[in-house]
């Protein structure tokens, strides 16, 4: 789905509950290390119908998925020589089996950084979401930060 010019990024997330995880994940893409990833269970009857109904919630509580192997985003020299800082917001499906899929673009930085970015992310692997002790799959919206430490020796 398309998003409104100036809109929160999450909105392609709908009206749902919305649960948000914080990533530490410092790097060379990102000394300050935070990942923030937002997700909401998916909701796969209303992803197959085309009512603009709001799902009705589940019983039971919802954990979030938990990352257990995380692949960091190249940031090339190149991207790094011409100050290109920022972040990259993505989309993705975390499954029942803790992997990613269904990778899209929601915000865009730069080319290159944008396909490091989704490349990285399609590698990550999950503890699943649960809910009721079964494993869920999750629509997420992962923000991604590109920033270098300038030093001055």
């Amino acid at each position: 789905a398309r998003l409104k010019p100036g809109a929160p990024p999450e909105k392609v997330l709908g009206d749902r509950t919305i649960y948000t995880l914080n990533i530490n994940n410092p790097n060379l893409s990102s000394v300050s290390g935070s990942w923030i990833l937002k997700f909401a269970e998916l909701d796969e009857d209303s992803a197959s119908s085309n009512s603009n109904a709001p799902a009705a919630p589940r019983a039971g509580t919802l954990s979030g998925p938990v990352p257990i192997h995380k692949t960091d985003p190249s940031y090339p020299q190149e991207q790094i020589k011409e100050h290109i800082e920022g972040e990259v917001v993505l989309f993705g499906i975390i499954r029942e089996d803790g992997s990613v899929d269904s990778v899209q673009i929601v915000r865009s930085l730069d080319p290159v950084l944008d396909k490091n970015a989704m490349a990285a992310f399609a590698e990550w692997k999950f503890t699943p979401a649960h809910r009721n002790g079964n494993a869920v799959a999750v629509e997420a919206v992962v923000h991604i930060p590109f920033r270098y430490i300038h030093r001055d020796y």
